[in-house]
């Protein structure tokens, strides 16, 4: 059935239909349908009998359902008549619309004076803007002491609070106060040498000179300790000939690769140029890492592939340092635990090729520490130091812990200075140990600071 046939159809059904209701396409083809199932059940039971009594049925009745449909579901209605709507547009009628649409403009034009609203608006769009700029202001970049005092917060209130506490608490020197002061000092991870020998002072000081003070002890035990620290003070080492190389070691998961970002950030911005070498050629995607903090710290990384020679990497770098006229090469090296000997072997393999290739190099063996690890701590650098000779620490996360006195015990565990600390995440909260700064945060007084002044209140 072609179109010109369809419209054939659709017209004749139109002449009869009932006022609003049109026989569309779809419903024509829907009814067309219909028409022809029936036709189809009737052809299937005449050819095949009853054999196919019940396949003639079903498209029978589908076709009669179908039929139904198209006929009496509803109509959409019709639009109004050309004659209706030609009647609504004669003059006639329009002219007692026209009063009306002159009072809704007249009403429209009768609001109030624009100024006003825009004055108003004015107001509400400045006030909420006006608060945040009058209560939020910029934290001022603090200082590096600012920082360490800061991040020594949980030492200075557990370790040295507790040490503070007790002696100052007490009216009179006797055995029970010096067992209390071994068991705290032990709780901070001083250590059993250090601890062993601060008791032995405070005796010999108690008995020699008579002291019956407590506020004594205390003042003992802060320039013993103090004494400890700058015993074995040294700053960075750095080479008076050419490039200075750094070898960085420690076991995993200490932070040894951001240690190095910290490091290189350090000295770049003291101006000198700084190279780093991905020498961790066995951690998976740590040549990644390296990279990324070496962008952002804005210096060279020198890195292979992984899985490579980390032997035949630092001799690239090297060489590679030297032709670029670095001041300083900071080397990487695979994390390690102190207990693997073949892997304590390959740390030898990498000093001995630095050593020939730079003039004196390394200039320094840094192990990484982690001082939220206690007591596990001193034996890593205990056993780092019986493969390398270890020239200074690096002791990090020292605002993570209340146990400071690993600070102390490590000193003299390898007889090797602190050479740097850190105290935060950001690249500036790692730098050089300073054992009289270190010693005046650590001890600082907080009794005059209100409690709510750690924190930022808005009001």
């Amino acid at each position: 059935m072609n179109q010109s046939q369809k419209q054939q159809i659709t017209d004749k059904l139109n002449e009869n239909k009932q006022p609003g209701k049109v026989w569309d396409e779809s419903r024509l083809i829907v009814l067309l349908i219909g028409i022809s199932l029936m036709a189809e059940g009737a052809l299937i039971h005449y050819q095949a009998g009853d054999s196919q009594f019940l396949v003639a049925v079903v498209t029978g009745v589908a076709g009669l359902l179908m039929t139904l449909m198209a006929y009496f579901l509803p109509f959409e209605q019709e639009p109004e008549d050309e004659q209706e709507s030609e009647d609504k547009q004669k003059p006639s009628e329009l002219k007692p619309v026209e009063p009306k649409v002159e009072e809704i403009t007249q009403e429209k034009t009768a609001e109030p004076e624009p100024q006003v609203t825009e004055k108003i608006l004015e107001q509400e769009v400045e006030k909420p803007v006006e608060k945040p700029v009058e209560t939020v202001a910029e934290e001022p970049e603090l200082s590096w002491f600012e920082r360490l005092t800061k991040g020594l917060t949980k030492t200075r209130t557990g370790f040295i609070g507790k040490l503070k506490k007790l002696v100052l608490g007490s009216t009179k020197i006797d055995s029970d106060l010096l067992e209390e002061l071994e068991e705290a000092l032990y709780e901070a991870d001083v250590g059993v040498k250090t601890t062993g020998e601060l008791l032995s002072f405070l005796h010999e000081k108690v008995e020699k000179e008579n002291i019956t003070d407590p506020n004594q002890i205390y003042a003992l035990l802060k320039d013993n300790l103090k004494n400890r620290l700058n015993k074995y003070a040294a700053p960075p080492t750095l080479s008076p000939d050419g490039l200075t190389v750094y070898l960085i070691i420690g076991v995993n998961g200490v932070g040894k690769t951001t240690t190095i970002a910290k490091l290189a950030n350090y000295f770049t911005n003291a101006g000198k140029k700084v190279v780093l070498a991905a020498g961790d050629t066995f951690r998976a995607a740590a040549i990644d890492q390296i990279c990324i903090w070496g962008e952002r710290a804005k210096v060279d990384v020198i890195h292979g592939n992984e899985g490579g020679d980390p032997g035949a990497l630092v001799f690239d770098a090297i060489h590679a340092a030297k032709k670029r006229e670095a001041d300083l090469l900071i080397i990487d090296t695979a994390g390690r635990m102190h207990v693997k000997a073949n892997l304590m072997s390959e740390l030898k393999k990498i000093q001995k090729i630095a050593e020939k290739e730079s003039c004196g190099g390394p200039h320094e063996i840094l192990l990484v520490l982690d001082a939220t690890t206690g007591q596990n701590a001193v034996q890593q650098a205990k056993q780092f130091n019986e493969a390398l000779p270890i020239t200074g620490l690096v002791v990090t996360k020292l605002d993570g812990t209340a146990k400071g006195g690993v600070l102390f015990a490590v000193e003299e565990q390898i007889s090797a200075p602190v050479k740097f600390i850190g105290v935060g995440e950001k690249m500036n909260d790692l730098m050089p140990f300073e054992p009289t700064e270190y010693l005046q945060a650590l001890f600082a007084d907080d009794s005059d600071k209100k409690k709510e002044s750690d924190y930022n209140v808005v009001k």
